[in-house]
């Protein structure tokens, strides 16, 4: 039994998302094919940080905060291309 996850379009797919598809496959495998008959590999390829410029939304926030300047932003996941 084979199984393939394949994207058709360029996409982000974060890190969480694979972990649930991965577990999703594994019960389904589990079920039909028993716990011994199979071997699951995921592969990804390409992996990118995704990175946040938090913005403050308080009263007088533009006083405090500097806008894009210097944007470049703090890790916040992983994703696959």
């Amino acid at each position: 039994c084979c199984v393939h996850l394949a994207s058709w379009e360029k996409e982000n797919i974060s890190s969480e998302s694979l972990e649930a598809a991965r577990i999703a496959c594994n019960k389904y495998m589990v079920k039909t094919a028993g716990k011994e008959a199979f071997h699951l590999r995921v592969r990804v390829h390409c992996w990118h940080v995704l990175r946040i410029n938090k913005m403050l939304s308080c009263a007088g926030a533009d006083r405090l905060q500097t806008g894009m300047r210097g944007a470049f932003g703090k890790p916040q996941g992983v994703c696959a291309r």
